[in-house]
């Protein structure tokens, strides 16, 4: 019964092989001429404003999804985050994925960037937990969401090209996070609109 099982196992691990491709992905915004690809450090979560992030002391890290349709909750990290060299310009490396097709195929990606604090886990997820729970050092930032292509590893005539260059990337802030009283009063400032505008 268990070689049956570890068959089984072996055959469903070479269908789901054939199955997907892989994809390469340039995870960097070096070189680019526009402070709007870049990530800066502010308040205000205005693109443009404040500081370029720097160093090592802010983090970001590339999330994805094979599926093309994917929305951002279903995004997963893939590889170590990185920091800054300078002027909100980064340099992450190229990134192999699965891709839900042949390789080469497009993939759903997102960039997120935190600030470290020290004794906490250096994720985003852990960054932002902490600025929910209202440690003022929290600082967060996240991209749009966009299907991107990616290409095919190992293949000379097809390099990878810095996501940067891709129409739907935008740069972002890395801003405090809103304490949950904020976040709670503008909902119910968002509920209160919605049912003034029903009665009339």
């Amino acid at each position: 019964m268990k070689k049956l099982l570890l068959t089984a196992a072996a055959i469903l691990a070479t269908l789901n092989m054939y199955g997907q491709g892989t994809g390469v992905i340039s995870f960097g915004n070096v070189n680019s001429p526009s402070p709007s690809d870049r990530i800066w450090v502010n308040s205000t979560g205005v693109v443009g404003e404040g500081t370029g992030a720097a160093g090592t002391a802010y983090q970001i890290a590339l999330f994805y999804s094979p599926s093309q349709t994917a929305v951002e909750e279903q995004l997963v990290q893939i590889g170590a985050a990185s920091g800054f060299i300078s002027a909100g310009q980064f340099s992450g490396g190229n990134r192999t994925v699965n891709t839900a097709g042949v390789n080469g195929d497009p993939v759903t990606v997102q960039a997120r960037a935190w600030s470290q604090i020290a004794g906490l886990p250096n994720t985003y997820e852990a960054v932002l937990a902490a600025g929910m729970a209202g440690d003022p050092r929290a600082q967060v930032g996240v991209g749009n969401v966009f299907v991107t292509e990616t290409y095919r590893p190992g293949d000379p005539t097809d390099p990878a090209q810095a996501i940067h260059t891709d129409p739907n990337w935008r740069g972002f802030a890395i801003s405090p996070v809103p304490e949950p009283s904020v976040i709670g009063l503008g909902l119910l400032g968002v509920g209160t609109l919605l049912m003034l505008r029903r009665r009339k």
